[in-house]
Order: structure tokens, then sequence, then C-alpha cells
């Protein structure tokens, strides 16, 4: 069909990695204006629309994300069976978040050294949602986050059980005067107004405080360095807790912060697996001891 290629499918697929026209031409303008026109006459050989134009930056409509995941999933296809032919192994891409990234998988690989399965890694910084949806859409080959769902492709098996603690600045003693001692210490958290910000809401009603929150970061290291440059507490998950020794004399016992306990969890497509004996191995391994938490659909 006349503007309809494999090329303006892979232009339309990273638009919506991106997350824009912009950010997918890198601020170039004429980069910009052939994405915009081969995004365009797509869309007039489709005979639908890809982009949602009421408000900016331009949204993916649910046809686009459909058309984006089908081209990424026959590219990866294509780069398989390329892979195959010349005996390589394809590298096993893993989505999850900073400290998940840095405390469990980067160590797990390198204590595992020897007996590596994949010659190579892909990790990818995402949230819980997008962990969902790679997995879903084979975007990803494995997930670990809290929240995470099985369904017909889907299956999750727990890892750990988690909560939080209270990190107060450098040189600050902990003491027993519970969440009062935020009255006068300013905090730094992690963006998002979910789950945690609705709990802190509940304390300052409970506890009667305010909180002075002076910053906000997209991730746990971020937040770290943002506390430790502003002298302000932080809540940091039990997992990265337990790895920094020089955390534990600042941490503060706070009532009610067992309220919080999550549970991180090991997500795969059971297809990829199937296909992919290194990802089913890598499942095996990680997801070892917790077969009785797994949970299929």
């Amino acid at each position: 069909m006349n503007g309809f290629s494999l090329e303006r499918l892979q232009t339309l697929a990273e638009v919506v990695r991106a997350g824009s026209i912009a950010l997918a031409a890198k601020s170039d303008p004429i980069a910009q204006s052939l994405i915009s026109r081969q995004i365009t006459e797509l869309e007039k050989v489709l005979g639908v629309a890809l982009l949602e134009r009421t408000k900016k930056p331009y949204q993916p409509t649910a046809v686009a994300l459909r058309l984006a995941n089908s081209c990424e999933r026959f590219t990866r296809e294509v780069d398989q069976v390329a892979a195959d032919a010349a005996g390589s192994k394809r590298p096993i891409t893993v989505g999850a978040g900073e400290v998940v990234i840095r405390e469990i998988m980067i160590k797990w690989i390198d204590s595992h050294r020897k007996g590596t399965m994949a010659n190579s890694w892909v990790m990818r910084n995402l949230t819980w949602r997008k962990i969902q949806e790679g997995l879903a859409t084979e975007m990803i080959d494995v997930g670990i986050a809290d929240r995470l769902e099985a369904s017909a492709n889907v299956e999750v098996a727990k890892i750990m059980d988690y909560c939080y603690k209270l990190v107060l600045p450098e040189d600050t003693k902990p003491n027993k005067s519970g969440w009062k001692c935020l009255v006068d210490i300013p905090v730094v958290l992690l963006e998002g107004a979910g789950r945690f910000r609705r709990f802190l809401a509940e304390c300052e009603r409970e506890y009667e405080v305010k909180l002075t929150i002076v910053g906000e970061c997209a991730t746990y290291p971020q937040m770290a360095d943002l506390a430790g440059a502003t002298g302000s507490a932080m809540f940091i998950p039990e997992y990265w807790w337990a790895n920094r020794k020089e955390w534990r004399e600042r941490t503060h016992a706070l009532p009610g912060l067992e309220k919080l306990q999550r549970t991180m969890q090991l997500g795969w497509n059971k297809k990829v697996a199937e296909r992919r004996p290194e990802v089913a191995k890598l499942v095996k391994v990680l997801g070892s001891g917790s077969s009785a938490s797994r949970r299929k659909i």
C-alpha cells in the first residue's frame, strides 16, 4: 500500500517508546518533521488516528500502541533468526527499578559470572506498570517489581517481602519522638501520588505533624543524593537499606511504617521462556523457593 512500510511502522514504534515525536527526534527539527510526516502518511493509508492531538505532547492512540507492539515483536523475531543463524545469543532484557537493577540483578550476575547463561544483558529502568506492559508484549524478558499480576501469558512468583526505613540526615541521631522528629527535618520523596503518599497523609493527620517536602525524585539513588545535599530525611526500601551499613545508625523508628509492607515479585512471559532456554533458566534460579507463591491464570 502506498504510504505503508516497515520503516514507517518502526518510526511509530520509536515514538511510542520515546513518549513523543520530539523525544523520538531528539530535538532535531528536521527529524521531527520527517517523523511527523511518516506518521501522517500511515494514518492516511490506514484510515485511523495514531496520535491524540488534543493536547501536547501528542499521545499514541490504542491503535498506535497495538501497531507499535506488533512491529517490535516482528523486529525482535527477525533479529533472533539472524542471531540464531550466526550462532550468537540474544541479550536477556530485564525491567526493574534502578535500585533493584543495582542491588539485585547486577549483584546476582556478578556472583554467577562463570555460569551466566546469556552473552549480554539489557537493563531497563521501568515502573511496575511499564514492566507489566513489557512482559505482556514481550518487550522485556524478565521483570522485577511489586504489584505485578499474572495473566494469560505472564506468570508471577514471589521473591521477598519488604518494608521501608526512615533514614535521618547525617549527624542526626534517632530518638523516641516518632513522627514528631519530622517537624524540624525536611523530607525528600520519590515522585508519584500513590499508596505511599496516601499513607504519609494519614500519618500527618494521626500524629499531628506537617511534613516539609523539599524535593521529589524519579529514582531512589537520586533521592538519596538530594537528601544528602539538602540535609533531609528519606524513606528507603529495606532491600537497599540492608546493604548500606552507614544508614543503620541514622535509622529512625516510626510507628505504623509496617503497614507499607510490599512483596517483590518476579514476572516473565511464559511463551518467551518456552522459546528461550536461557530465560527459562534465569527464571528458575531467581524464582527458586517461591513456587508455592506462584500464581497462574
